[in-house]
């Protein structure tokens, strides 16, 4: 690490390699923990109760609600390697889910037309030791969980054997099965709530018992599954909110509205407050750069506003929505742009670029944001690795960057693992990988492997110094800069006036920025910008700390006095 101080201008710096041999994973740009100490982006106490906000992720994206969400804290203050596993299959687009003792897996063994096959699994969530596998479903869906019972369904018309398609209830603790319904191939991924499972096939969106997967009742015409759409509808407070623009009656299935045209497809749903998230992306309209979120008040359909992306994305995730924000991704090439919406207007409030092609849909937890992709260096395409980010929710600064060692598992020889949605629950984060990038189906169902992620107190070190060896030398290392409005050199500063200090004429590649303002040595303040107060006697010193992805810093600061 290297770190130099200056007072408004900046020297000269220098940089100091490490090279760690035996680490079985490798992190760079490690965050303060300050950042990572807000638990709640915008989540109030009384949220603890809400039927899918809590410590476990339960069901796809989250549970009920759809919003990719939790209250739980991912890996804090650092991460480190918990377990690992070869899945012997693949989990593309697939989530793992997360009870209060068990990690169920949903994994693709062969995706060949005609012949797919799958297993779904449990396991120890603390070794990875399996406790049963029930085989032979074709394609499975992210499944839900309740306290005893597992709920799935496939989604393949095209099974080697047809009556292995459909909806299954398993009992949770032993893998046996309790009740199955193959009266359609297709279904939707249930959205479970009490006794009540909530799911689409291609004629009709359905409320089944939960015991015995009977019929409670058929919404006919309205459907969740229509190609390409993506199919996990939403519930909240007694409502059941489908792709096609229809909001149901939980009781009885009655239509409460509909968006007009009656034709429309919105896109999956996500509810959050009082507003229902629509996503649509190019596998909708296909249109390969565009990315459409639009919300909508939930208790009458009303279009509250809609963000269209403006530039070419190849990604096809869902976004994790809070109370204060909306969190999607913009993928190009080699690096990804995670953006923040205020979740009533719309607008942005921040972006941020991180390294690596990310592809898998953000999860927000506990004041953080995780995104998974893929890590390729320009110089070295051999060295590429799957690859997770923590990014602040309030502020958008990268707190730490894990890139996954897959040396003892099995990957493609041609395609660079890729990590997946990255679910969080009681303090550890899963994902599993996939070969970015690969164009035959086979890869994506044969190498494919799993990671478990737990907390540290301690900073690993890190084996290699990625990402920034792709820069020119002369941009390598950071360098500290202020900006202070109003100009002191200009205007004269009264006691108990407002400051503002800037750090955006600083350089660097994904800077942290921390501020110590009060002289004691501590960085009590993160983010861009901040706001301090003229103090009435003396000068204040504040001091700029900037830190980029490979742990190198430099300093500046700047003298605050009256008259």
């Amino acid at each position: 690490m290297s770190e130099k101080s200056h007072t408004w201008d900046v020297g000269n710096n220098r940089r100091t390699f490490l090279k760690t041999v035996g680490v079985t994973m490798s992190i760079v740009g490690y965050g303060n923990t300050s950042a990572i100490q807000n638990e709640n982006d915008g989540l109030s106490e009384d949220d603890s109760n809400d039927e899918t906000r809590g410590m476990l992720w339960t069901g796809p994206r989250s549970g009920p609600q759809r919003t990719g969400a939790i209250d739980e804290r991912g890996p804090t203050p650092y991460p480190e390697t918990d377990w690992t596993m070869d899945l012997d299959g693949g989990m593309f687009h697939v989530e793992p889910i997360v009870s209060d003792e068990t990690v169920f897996l949903s994994v693709v063994t062969n995706n060949t037309p005609g012949e797919v096959d799958g297993y779904v699994s449990a396991h120890d969530p603390e070794t990875g030791t399996r406790r049963w596998i029930r085989n032979d479903f074709p394609n499975l869906k992210t499944p839900a969980v309740t306290d005893d019972t597992i709920y799935f369904a496939t989604g393949s018309p095209e099974a080697s054997s047809p009556d292995d398609s459909g909806f299954y209830a398993l009992d949770a603790t032993t893998g046996e099965e309790r009740w199955t319904r193959t009266d359609h191939s297709v279904w939707s991924p249930p959205a479970v709530i009490d006794d009540r499972i909530f799911t689409s096939n291609r004629n009709a969106t359905y409320a089944l018992d939960s015991e015995s997967g009977d019929t409670i009742w058929k919404a006919p015409g309205i459907n969740n599954t229509a190609d390409d759409v993506g199919d996990a509808l939403a519930h909240v407070d007694g409502t059941v909110f489908t792709s096609d623009g229809v909001a149901l009656d939980a009781d009885d299935g009655a239509t409460q509205w509909r968006v007009t045209p009656a034709d429309e497809i919105l896109g999956t749903p996500a509810i959050n407050d009082d507003l229902v998230y629509y996503t649509r992306t190019e596998s909708i309209v296909g249109d390969d750069d565009r990315v459409t979120i639009e919300a909508r008040l939930a208790d009458s359909g009303t279009s509250e506003w809609m963000y269209e992306s403006d530039g070419a994305n190849g990604w096809d995730g869902r976004p994790a929505v809070t109370d204060d924000h909306v969190f999607l991704v913009q993928s190009e090439d080699d690096e990804s742009l995670v953006r923040a919406l205020d979740a009533k207007t719309g607008a942005t409030v921040w972006t941020t670029w991180v390294h690596g092609r990310h592809l898998s849909s953000p999860v927000a937890a506990g004041g953080t944001v995780y995104v998974g992709g893929q890590y390729v260096p320009e110089r070295n395409p051999s060295d590429g690795r799957a690859v997770v980010h923590a990014i602040d929710a309030e502020t958008g600064d990268r707190t730490w960057t894990y890139l996954l060692d897959s040396d003892d598992l099995e990957t493609s020889p041609t395609d660079t693992p890729a990590a997946g949605t990255p679910v969080v629950s009681d303090g550890k984060l899963y994902t599993a990988t996939y070969p970015g990038g690969a164009t035959l189906d086979y890869k994506y169902a044969y190498y494919a492997n799993f990671f478990v992620l737990e907390p540290s107190s301690e900073r690993p070190e890190r084996g290699d110094c990625l990402p920034t060896d792709d820069e020119p030398d002369d941009k390598k290392t950071p360098e500290a800069c202020i900006e202070v409005t109003p100009d002191p050199a200009t205007e004269n500063f009264s006691p108990g006036d407002t400051v503002c200090l800037d750090a955006c004429c600083s350089s660097g590649h994904d800077l942290r920025y921390e501020w110590n303002t009060n002289g004691d040595g501590r960085y009590d303040e993160s983010g861009r910008s901040i706001r301090v107060t003229v103090p009435t006697d003396g000068a204040m010193m504040v001091e700029l700390r900037v830190t980029d992805s490979n742990d190198d810093t430099d300093l500046a600061s700047v003298m605050i006095s009256p008259y």
